[in-house]
């Protein structure tokens, strides 16, 4: 097989990377030259085997991590979406190095115009749920307001090469054929195992995450859920809980209790499998892999404005967890947890969905994709 240099074109919006350096890391382990451009590796997390990363200095301040200033996130989601500086960028990389194929970020517009215009083999690469790419960039009113300006979503994504979307057809509700683009779905990039039988008189495990990125009273959020935890300490079903934090810098700190162990970035890879429940914010990717591993959920979707409340239908309407408000009190809380616990029907869903899951090889099946449209034999 000739080996191909790939580059991605990305930044660090919390979800889309762990898609996107599935795919990459199953290129490079492949024997292709694959670089990765925008997303630099969080402290504490592992740095992706074969992957060369470099900078885009347009997006080296943003950290996703921390309060944003003033201008807040809108800001930087400009700079990332359709800024100026970011394709000049972009112009830059693809001018000093050879490049056969590119896979750009599908929220990444300026960047995929300036792709586009180099003719290089361009594939744009979704990390959440088509309906959500539908109902955002897909409006009319929007792609008639960006079309002046070259980043009419649109018009973009119709020039690329291939429209990959990370996700399962099956619970994405654009993957009944009424997406208003023409993706090719990959199935999940997320590994799981089945979960491990526990043993008799082992308290249940809770696994609890609220994204890798800032969001007003996130910590709010979490301290109630603590509180909850520790009311489960005694009773039916006994409880014991671990919450990971994403490395987000919020106002004020979590206490641990006896039955709960607060970590800040911790690799979930290694705790699904033992787990029977994930409290999450409805992001994708959270959402994704717990599903993997066969664990139902319980979402408090943290961001109202973006893909969580849709990804929190998405987990209750065929029974695989339950949705609460984010404003939940302590209370609320432990019986919705105590609830799923208890629900067998929730259970042998969410196990009947890992198995469907498992089977999906979204990363390779991604990896192949990139290769075809480089005509690789």
């Amino acid at each position: 097989m000739t080996a191909l240099d790939v580059l991605f074109i990305s930044g660090d919006l919390g979800g889309n990377v762990p898609p996107t350096v599935a795919i990459a890391e199953e290129l490079a382990r492949r024997g292709h030259r694959v670089a990765v451009a925008g997303i630099l590796i969080r402290r504490g997390d592992r740095i992706p085997s074969g992957l060369m990363e470099l900078p885009l200095p347009a997006l080296a301040d943003i950290d996703v991590t921390r309060k944003p200033g003033w201008v807040g996130l809108p800001r930087a989601a400009g700079r990332i979406t359709v800024g100026g500086a970011v394709a000049r960028d972009v112009g830059a990389l693809l001018a000093g190095r050879p490049v056969d194929v590119v896979v750009v970020d599908g929220a990444m517009l300026s960047a995929i115009r300036e792709v586009l215009a180099s003719g290089i083999p361009t594939a744009a690469l979704f990390h959440t749920f088509g309906q959500l790419w539908n109902e955002g960039l897909g409006n009319g009113a929007l792609n008639a307001l960006l079309r002046p300006f070259g980043v009419a979503p649109r018009a973009l994504f119709d020039r690329a090469d291939a429209r990959l979307l990370a996700t399962d057809p099956v619970l994405d509700p654009a993957g009944n054929g009424s997406s208003r683009f023409a993706f090719e779905w990959l199935g999940t990039t997320e590994r799981g195992v089945p979960t491990e039988p526990r043993t008799p008189g082992e308290p249940a495990l809770v696994l609890v995450s609220l994204s890798t990125v800032w969001l007003k009273n996130q910590g709010d959020v979490y301290r109630r859920i603590v509180a909850a935890l520790g009311q489960l300490d005694r009773g039916e079903p006994r409880v014991r809980g671990i919450v990971t934090t994403g490395g987000v810098q919020f106002t004020g700190n979590l206490r641990p209790l006896p039955n709960v162990e607060i970590r800040g970035r911790a690799p979930h890879g290694e705790i699904l499998p033992r787990a029977d429940l994930v409290i999450g914010h409805g992001g994708h990717a959270t959402t994704m892999r717990a599903l993997a591993h066969g664990v139902p959920l319980l979402i408090m979707p943290t961001n109202p404005l973006s893909d969580q409340p849709m990804i929190g239908k998405v987990v209750e309407s065929p029974g695989l967890g339950r949705t609460l408000h984010r404003n939940a009190k302590p209370e609320a809380i432990r019986d919705a947890v105590r609830g799923i616990l208890n629900d067998r029907e929730i259970r042998e869903a969410a196990a009947r969905t890992g198995e469907r899951l498992r089977a999906q090889r979204g990363a390779d099946v991604g990896a192949d994709r990139i290769e075809a449209l480089a005509g690789t034999p």
